[in-house]
């Protein structure tokens, strides 16, 4: 009988393997906030690299933009975009929370009486409801509940809460963020510089895919998102809503999360719009606004979906939709929204590796085919 596979030193090696990666693990975990911080400076660096390259191109006679003026030029029109973004919504977000703290839920529910009961009663003869719940109550419950989230004074006790971690965070996601975009072959060389030497080039050729891909995807993203706000805001002042930046922002930004984002999106630019109405007429009849939402939001998902989609993920992360909808799914059981945000990025990261070191098996030949 061979025991050779059951040496100790055959067995040690595994061991120590498998410590070393649960160490890795828990680091990543303990120093979580490091890392995200870190993610995020990298994202900018892959947003930013197109500009950096047309910048270090740039020449005039003898002059031409070294790499810390193109890396400081692409780092603060970077900045300038993100502070843009929160000029713009912030005050709409807290006149928007101005209004939900100006709804009367209860005059509503009066006004809306009638065919709250009629539900009730339905939901009462076929049991899908116990007979001891009163339908009003539990729905005004829900929505007061609900508007907790956006009360003025819990929203700015938050902020000043994490204004220290937000403070920090942003100075070390800015830093990392300069010296990644100023050289972009920082990154490989710390990977690499770990790399045994035997796998140098299965480690070079994933980084340069995965750079190609994910910055693809980044950028793709980026704008599918503008478009997406610009259509919709277009839409819903042409029906005639208010706050329509607002809106089409949050159900334009919630494209990120493919599939799910429409739904979550959706929802809230739908409830946004109609607590906006009924804050200053409490009974307005909401079946026309809710038709002309779902109008608007219809046909610019429609665009989304058949032009703007298949022109970012096919050419990005080359991935069927099918698999795309299971990943965000299981990251957004692990990580939440941020699960779902980063799912398709290490996801094509992740099949990258794969197709380098696992290409004999069929499982990984099969997601990585297209790559």
């Amino acid at each position: 009988m061979d025991n050779s596979k059951y040496q100790f030193p055959s067995i040690a090696k595994w061991i120590v393997s498998i410590i070393v990666v649960l160490l890795v693990i828990y680091a990543l975990w303990y120093f979580r906030f490091l890392v995200v911080c870190i993610s995020i400076a990298v994202v900018l660096s892959f947003m930013g690299r197109p500009l950096m390259k047309v910048l270090q191109r740039l020449s005039y006679k003898k002059f031409r933009i070294g790499n810390i003026l193109a890396s400081t030029i692409t780092l603060i029109t970077l900045i300038i975009i993100i502070a843009t973004a929160f000029y713009v919504l912030v005050p709409l977000i807290i006149s928007q929370a101005m209004s939900f703290a100006n709804l009367d839920i209860y005059q509503i529910a009066d006004y809306y009486q009638e065919p709250i009961l009629k539900i009730e009663a339905f939901l009462h003869e076929y049991q899908l409801m116990p007979n001891n719940t009163n339908l009003e109550t539990l729905i005004s419950n829900k929505i007061l509940d609900m508007f907790k989230l956006f009360q003025l004074t819990d929203i700015a006790d938050m902020v000043l809460s994490l204004s220290g971690s937000l403070v920090m965070g942003t100075f070390i996601t800015l830093f990392f963020a300069f010296f990644l975009i100023k050289d972009s072959h920082l990154l490989y060389n710390a990977i690499v510089g770990i790399t045994p030497d035997k796998y140098v080039d299965e480690v070079d050729r994933i980084i340069s895919n995965a750079r190609n891909l994910i910055s693809r995807y980044f950028i793709g993203i980026f704008f599918e998102i503008i478009i997406m706000i610009i259509l919709l805001s277009i839409g819903f002042y042409m029906v005639g809503f208010t706050n329509v930046i607002l809106i089409a922002s949050i159900c334009g930004v919630m494209v990120i999360l493919p599939y799910i984002g429409v739904i979550i999106g959706g929802a809230m630019g739908l409830i946004i719009t109609i607590t906006s109405y009924l804050s200053f007429n409490p009974s307005l009849s909401i079946a026309p606004i809710v038709l002309k939402f779902i109008i608007v939001f219809a046909i610019v998902k429609i665009i989304d979906d058949f032009i703007l989609q298949p022109l970012i993920y096919s050419k990005s992360v080359k991935a069927h939709p099918l698999e795309i909808f299971v990943v965000i799914l299981m990251a957004g059981e692990i990580g939440g929204v941020v699960g779902m945000i980063l799912a398709i990025p290490t996801y094509t990261f992740l099949r990258i590796i794969g197709k380098e070191f696992f290409s004999n098996w069929k499982f990984v030949q099969q997601i990585t085919k297209d790559i």
